[in-house]
Formats: structure tokens, C-alpha cells, sequence
């Protein structure tokens, strides 16, 4: 099995490239990044209620 160690280097780099693309999407945030331990305080909105604009 020659392919194997590309097949996960490239399935690799497709999961971080997504995760990175769709990092600012408030959906992907709440259902993805929010449930990873260690990013989970980078993604956090802990801004108050009464300085949200909208």
C-alpha cells in the first residue's frame, strides 16, 4: 500500500485547508471549532450583550 502515507498527507492538508476556510462562518464555529478542547477559548464570543452592535 504505496498510496497510503499520501492518501492521509493530502486528506491532512483538504482538513486544515476546510477548517481554515471556514473558520469565520459562526455555523462551523458553534458546531466544529467550539467542540475542540484546545481552540475553544480562541472561538469563545465573550463579548457582552451591550456591545454587540446587532
Amino acid at each position: 500500500m504505496p498510496w497510503l502515507a499520501p492518501l492521509c498527507l493530502w486528506g491532512a492538508a483538504a482538513g486544515t485547508f476546510v477548517t481554515l476556510l471556514m473558520s469565520p462562518v459562526p455555523l462551523f464555529q458553534k458546531d466544529v471549532l467550539l467542540k475542540i478542547p484546545g481552540i475553544k477559548d480562541f472561538f469563545e464570543d465573550t463579548t457582552p450583550i451591550s456591545d454587540k452592535p446587532f
